[in-house]
């Protein structure tokens, strides 16, 4: 039996945008402010089952940011951990950030 991890904010309209392209690089919408809760197109990642869509959100999931596949949407579900860093960071920090952890 397959167990998908719920995601917290149910893919609420207070979501932002995000942009997800190969090896899981991730870009914020930079045109606001930071929030906690984005939504990504996953069509470029082409999962090829749910299963795996799982496996590659957890391969590339951290204690900064959380990946979970909504398989049947095509979509990536990404939380920020904004209360995990030392100070407040802004966008651009974070685009940065998950700049440098593409895999």
């Amino acid at each position: 039996m397959l167990s998908v991890a719920s995601f917290s904010f149910s893919q609420s309209t207070d979501a932002g945008i995000a942009t997800i392209g190969e090896n899981f690089c991730l870009v914020l919408d930079a045109d606001s402010e930071i929030q906690e809760h984005y939504v990504a197109n996953a069509t470029g990642l082409n999962w090829t089952s749910a299963a795996a869509a799982v496996k590659m959100c957890g391969f590339h999931t951290n204690n900064l940011v959380t990946y979970t596949a909504d398989y049947e949407k095509n979509q990536l579900l990404i939380h920020i951990h904004t209360d995990r860093t030392y100070e407040s960071k802004d966008i651009a920090w974070w685009n940065q950030y998950l700049l440098s952890i593409c895999k």
